[in-house]
């Protein structure tokens, strides 16, 4: 069972140390809910942008990133809340996105972040939400399911460029 002291908390620039000694871990490993960083303070206020819908780059929604941490200070993982979908969103990605950092994984953060996750969907409103995963990705499979997943089809995402598993967790 995980430390039930872990928390969700919004991008800050206090947390920038944890931040950056997660983000080493992933090793040059492509993480799409993992935001790279040069100026922290300005991804940051970009982040805070894009949750409310400003700067958006074409073709994005609104989202909002969440960090994972916990009560020692350690970033344990990083989620992203899409507001809503476009069809892009509906092939692959869904509404939301997250990963554990590699020495914190099989410990139940994951299960942990996309509970927490699916919260912050609630109190948006949304009444169901949509998330994807490659077939072959046992622990996501889990981590969805444990969260109430059921699986809705699996096919080939154009998008992704690799087959693609679609679970709806009613909220």
């Amino acid at each position: 069972m995980i430390d039930e002291g872990v928390r969700l908390v919004e991008p800050s620039v206090e947390w920038e140390a944890a931040y950056r000694e997660m983000l080493a871990e992933f090793s040059g490993d492509r993480i799409e809910v993992l935001t790279e960083v040069d100026d922290f303070a300005a991804t940051v206020q970009r982040l805070r942008d894009r949750a409310r819908g400003v700067g958006l780059p074409e073709g994005y929604v609104p989202d909002s990133t969440y960090w994972l941490v916990r009560e020692d200070g350690t970033v344990l993982g990083v989620s992203n809340l899409r507001h809503r979908l476009d069809a892009a969103l509906e092939d692959y990605g869904g509404h939301i996105g997250y990963t554990i950092r590699p020495s914190e994984r099989r410990k139940g953060y994951g299960t942990r972040l996309l509970e927490l996750t699916l919260a912050k969907a609630r109190e948006r409103g949304l009444e169901r939400a949509l998330i994807t995963c490659d077939p072959e990705n046992v622990g996501s499979v889990r981590v969805i399911e444990k969260n109430g997943g059921v699986l809705a089809s699996e096919s080939y995402s154009e998008r992704a460029k690799r087959m693609t598993s679609r679970y709806w967790i009613e909220l």
